[in-house]
């Protein structure tokens, strides 16, 4: 009777162990492979910097608008309105959607100064204008998109694994938000 009671114990607290070692192992590991992915988000110089300087711009060009255009100009409105929600804390999803209203009130704002007979006028804000867009440009094409989106996605694929991603779903580790 004895030895089926110390058996017993044996494999209950082997079940034990090898639960706890793949829950500690799952979290662990996922856990380290998310936090290199936030750090491509929310790191130094990562995409949410190059989105927050992306903001800048615009609001500096609100700045040079409000010197030639009415100040109720709508794309002004809009490429303030973006460019605030590119410099605030927000997800992937909503900074996209932001980036994309912004270029196009960007480039509308750009066309409407070139067109205004004061800035034609003002060769200091024609300069600020052309440092402007070489900068959004630059910052378009920043490395820091792609890296991001290729770490979350691979991140993706790996919680999407049938064994080990299911485990860690069940565990409670999300997705990464993608920015596309």
């Amino acid at each position: 009777m004895k030895r089926n009671l110390s058996t017993g114990v044996c494999v209950l607290i082997a079940l034990a162990l090898v639960a706890f070692g793949l829950t500690y192992g799952t979290l662990t590991g996922f856990g380290d492979e998310r936090a290199q992915v936030e750090a491509l988000w929310s790191g130094e110089n990562g995409l949410s910097d190059v989105l927050s300087y992306r903001g800048a711009d615009g609001l500096n060009l609100c700045v040079v608008a409000r010197r030639h255009l009415p100040q109720d100009d709508p794309d002004v409105l809009i490429l303030e309105e973006s460019a605030g929600a590119l410099r605030s804390s927000g997800g992937a999803a909503a900074k996209k959607e932001a980036d994309t209203a912004l270029e196009a009130a960007f480039e509308a704002v750009a066309r409407k100064l070139e067109s205004s007979g004061s800035f034609q006028a003002s060769e200091r804000d024609q300069r600020y204008l052309s440092m402007l867009e070489a900068d959004l440009n630059s910052l378009g094409a920043s490395q820091a998109v792609d890296t991001y989106y290729r770490a979350a996605s691979a991140f993706n694929d790996l919680l999407a694994a049938p064994l080990t991603g299911a485990l860690a779903r069940l565990l409670g580790v999300s997705p990464c938000e993608l920015y596309e």
